[in-house]
């Protein structure tokens, strides 16, 4: 009895050693540093628990990749390791180190692409945070052959890389990361269509079109269902929807006004020359321009919309209210002593106050109502935020001039009847 009750308190006090030892290599730091460090490590897809731990040796965060791999396999995290990019302290336990690689890569080390973006800007983000190749992302945003075997109904990726958080890290091809996008934009935009009482009509391609317009317009979620109502009313009257981002996109150079001089760039992408929907998006919308274009303000009659300078519009049905509202806009502006449309991203408006429309260009007035020139109001909708690309809105609110400046610039608003 006293022989087997040794042997028990033995294997008892050796259990309790080897629980502290154990917890000791688990819980403590694995590696000692002076200072708060860190390292950013990137785990490849596939790389099983040996790998890992040779890289976190290499990358000076574990000092013994054999008991990293013991723990992993005692813990049972040696199969749910995953691949990604991790900020990882110089120091952390294995415990912690194990932790954040089976719980997958945390926001910090995640890419976010905002809304509204071209895939130039997309590459940029890419690029930087990921470490995808530019020369080897762009090309496959206008491989008409990779769009359509995504699924695009499109010959190239603009307005379908869809805005989001992503794990990407540097050990993603560009196929890979353009796909991921892809099918969540995708996906997306079926949800958003299968809803009940979603607007009939469009194509996918038209709605992401529209979408993208109405996300260049406006960066209130408020104001995106009535803008989208906006643009509908002027195609179902057949007037050009006169979008100011439009006309930077066909430019093709990215800047804070939009010159009259530029409403003559011949593209199909400048709704101030060709009727009805562009031929493709403008940008990345997100999914509240999609819902906006597929539940706009009902009952809506307005036709026009001005910026005011602090992010909203203002809205009108005739143009003689829409000239009285760029004249208003222009009048606060001057008594504040700041610039119209002063904001981060101002798009140039093109209208001009009551008592000088018969001094007018036809830059000035694109198409007073009644009149059915081919120079017809501008619509341009300056949208105020930080987060949003330089753009004009489709319908006329009214233009901007700088004193400064020998050239014309528009104010931001739409409108043309």
């Amino acid at each position: 009895m006293r022989r087997r009750h040794r042997i028990r308190r033995t294997l008892i006090l050796g259990g309790i050693v080897g629980a502290v030892i154990f917890s000791g290599i688990l819980f403590f730091p694995a590696s000692v540093t002076r200072n708060y460090q860190t390292r950013e490590v990137l785990i490849p897809r596939g790389a099983g628990v040996e790998t890992i731990a040779g890289i976190l040796k290499a990358d000076g965060l574990v000092e013994s990749p054999t008991l990293f791999v013991l723990a992993a396999r005692v813990l049972g995290h040696d199969r749910n390791l995953k691949a990604g990019r991790y900020t990882i302290p110089v120091g952390a336990s294995i415990y912690r180190i194990l932790h954040q690689l089976s719980s997958g890569m945390g926001k910090r080390d995640m890419v976010t692409v905002p809304e509204g973006l071209r895939v130039e800007q997309v590459a940029q983000i890419l690029a930087a945070q990921a470490r995808i190749d530019p020369s080897r992302f762009l090309p496959l945003t206008h491989d008409s052959a990779f769009a359509a075997s995504l699924g695009v109904p499109a010959d190239r990726l603009e307005g379908y890389l869809y805005p989001d958080t992503y794990p990407f890290y540097p050990l993603l091809s560009a196929e890979e990361v353009a796909r991921v996008m892809v099918e969540r934009a995708l996906r997306v935009f079926e949800e958003e269509m299968g809803l009940p009482g979603a607007r009939q009509g469009l194509t996918m391609h038209q709605l992401v079109t529209l979408a993208s317009m109405v996300e260049a317009e406006t960066a209130m979620s408020s104001e995106r269902p009535r803008i989208a109502a906006v643009f509908y009313n002027r195609l179902k009257r057949g007037m050009m929807l006169q979008s100011d981002p439009t006309v930077m996109y066909a430019l093709g150079i990215y800047k804070n006004r939009v010159y009259y001089s530029d409403l003559n760039v011949k593209s199909p992408y400048n709704t101030y020359r060709h009727r009805g929907i562009p031929p493709g998006p403008i940008d990345s919308p997100g999914r509240a321009a999609i819902h906006a274009v597929l539940f706009p303000l009902p009952d809506s009659t307005e036709l026009y919309f001005v910026a005011r300078g602090d992010g909203t519009h203002i809205f009108t049905k005739t143009w003689a209210e829409h000239v009285a509202a760029v004249a208003h806009v222009r009048a606060i502006a001057r008594m504040e002593s700041t610039p119209e449309f002063s904001g981060p991203i101002p798009p140039p408006l093109l209208i001009v106050p009551a008592d000088s429309i018969a001094k007018a260009g036809r830059a000035e007035i694109v198409s007073a109502p009644g009149r059915r020139s081919l120079h017809t109001t501008r619509i341009v909708s300056s949208r105020h935020s930080t987060s949003k690309t330089p753009a004009a809105s489709n319908t006329r609110t009214g233009s901007k001039t700088s004193s400064k400046s020998t050239a014309k610039k528009k104010t931001a608003s739409v409108g043309k009847p």
